[in-house]
């Protein structure tokens, strides 16, 4: 580890990997040492567009030189403005709204507030095994147990079990008992379950939860904070399920990765149900960070960035196929660049194979309940060599693994991610 990280406190400082990254590529980070890995975590989902975007970097310069910021509780900068028309232009919500912030704990607080005091209603329907944040409201909305430890957070969330085509029916069934109690203010849930190993919820459940709310007076917030902003080949993620919710939650890609930015989006009567100030933040519509958000959604546009991802998840897949007679792996789950390579095995196995990856030339994550989902999120506009090139690498990695097992497993100096 390098000695300056100690003197981050140990609950941001994971130091999974023991990785030192000083420079970058396109789709390549560069360790202290010179050595190069084809980027597939991109960030923790964060960068949008990939390294070395000299747009980005000239719209925050551009706004820096003009008014780097300016707080909107007492005035107002055109580019928010600019930046506002163009968010909103993104989504299906009648009259929509925004709240901003800077990362993505901050909009699932925006939007757990405003249902409440839209609704008048305190209490929120959760899922297990589900990432939202780690402030008070995000992470008590959170389905990992393991990361509520010792700390007093609010206890009006309900955790289900995530609707997927096994539990199905019976979610749908604890809802609606939740629902009639009157007490709810809203169902939270990340459209594809991320950080729990992209998970799907059954087809049917989407097609019947929003009546289901609507019945008891309750709202439906999406978490897109890892799903949105095209990761998977939709603008959001919610349309590949024919459902608009009432609020919607984003932040990583949001700002490209060069600039934390977040936005909790919706309905724009819930979006004002809440006073003067109950959600004002001092670098909320921070002028120079909407620059460059504006310029990620320009982007995305003008250069066809949601073809390319559905193009390199294609081939990413493709290569994957060479797995399908290995016994360790589950098979591939996901929508365009959020992928995951789910692993068959009791045992924690994603940190083994994520360190041989990192000796073979790629950067992954790990993650899911028992981290036996390779996380595989490269950037949206990563080339079809490097997603070629990048799979293969991975492929290589795990077969190496499946080869010998106990040579790697006898190493147990790894670290999880998440505990249940």
């Amino acid at each position: 580890m390098n000695p300056n990280r100690e003197k981050i406190g140990r609950s941001q400082n994971l130091d999974l990997y023991g990785l030192n990254i000083s420079n970058t590529k396109k789709d390549y980070i560069v360790d202290v040492d010179g050595k190069e890995y084809i980027d597939f975590l991109s960030c923790a989902s964060s960068l949008t567009l990939g390294y070395q975007r000299e747009d980005l970097v000239k719209a925050f310069v551009d706004q820096c030189q003009k008014v780097p910021h300016t707080c909107t509780v007492y005035t107002f900068s055109p580019i928010v403005g600019e930046y506002v028309d163009a968010l909103l232009a993104t989504t299906e919500i009648v009259n929509p709204k925004v709240l901003f912030g800077a990362f993505g704990s901050d909009s699932i607080e925006s939007a757990i507030k405003s249902a409440q005091v839209f609704t008048g209603k305190k209490k929120i329907i959760a899922f297990k095994k589900a990432y939202h944040g780690g402030t008070c409201l995000s992470l008590a909305s959170s389905g990992f147990e393991g990361l509520k430890n010792n700390l007093h957070l609010p206890d009006y969330f309900f955790h289900l079990d995530y609707p997927d085509s096994d539990l199905y029916e019976s979610t749908l069934i604890a809802i609606e008992e939740l629902l009639k109690s009157g007490e709810i203010a809203a169902l939270l849930m990340e459209t594809i379950l991320g950080d729990g190993g992209v998970i799907y919820p059954a087809l049917d459940f989407y097609k019947q939860i929003k009546s289901l709310l609507e019945r008891y007076g309750a709202l439906l917030i999406f978490d897109e904070i890892q799903s949105g902003m095209g990761r998977t080949g939709k603008f959001w993620s919610y349309e590949h399920f024919n459902i608009v919710p009432d609020l919607f939650c984003t932040a990583k890609g949001l700002g490209g990765g060069y600039v934390p930015l977040s936005a909790c989006i919706g309905r724009g009567d819930v979006i004002d149900a809440m006073n003067n100030c109950q959600n004002a933040f001092t670098f909320s519509s921070h002028a120079a960070s909407c620059a460059v958000g504006l310029r990620v959604i320009q982007a995305i546009y003008e250069e066809k960035v949601l073809d390319n991802v559905i193009a390199a998840s294609k081939i990413i897949c493709e290569e994957f196929e060479a797995l399908k007679d290995c016994d360790l792996v589950e098979g591939v789950r996901g929508e365009g660049l959020m992928l995951g390579l789910a692993l068959k095995s009791e045992k924690s196995l994603g940190p083994y194979i994520g360190k041989i990856c990192l000796k073979n030339g790629v950067y992954v994550g790990y993650y899911g309940a028992n981290n036996n989902v390779i996380r595989i999120h490269p950037a949206l506009t990563v080339s079809e060599e490097s997603a070629r090139e990048g799979a293969r690498r991975v492929v290589k990695s795990v077969l190496e693994f499946a080869s010998d097992p106990q040579k790697y497993l006898a190493d147990g100096n790894f670290k999880s991610f998440f505990t249940e």
